[in-house]
């Protein structure tokens, strides 16, 4: 059989190796504990996401319930991920505030 990509066979271990293939964090990204999400920073060892000053201050609200991101955003991302249950920071882009969500 030939090759898929030029890296694995195609081949039933070929393919368990290219599905437990964990990509390398971009440039300026710090990996995190769910694979293929990346932090944009790291403070006293807790990822932090960059998010846009609308969001940041939308999930400041006291009568908020739930935190709301947008779908496609890496804090969404990893507060699904790690089902709600491992606390992260956002930070504001804008002017650099911190927020810890649990």
């Amino acid at each position: 059989m030939g090759e898929l990509g030029g890296e694995f066979q195609d081949s039933p271990e070929g393919m368990a190796a290219k599905d437990n293939a964990v990509s390398a964090p971009p440039d300026g990204k710090i990996k995190t504990d769910v694979a293929d999400v990346f932090a944009d920073g790291e403070y006293k060892g807790t990822p932090v996401f960059d998010v846009s000053k609308g969001e940041f201050y939308n999930n400041m609200k006291q009568d908020r319930k739930r935190l709301r991101f947008k779908t496609d955003s890496t804090a969404g991302t990893y507060m699904r991920k790690t089902r709600y249950n491992i606390p992260f920071y956002i930070r504001n882009k804008e002017d650099g505030y911190l927020r810890k969500i649990k």
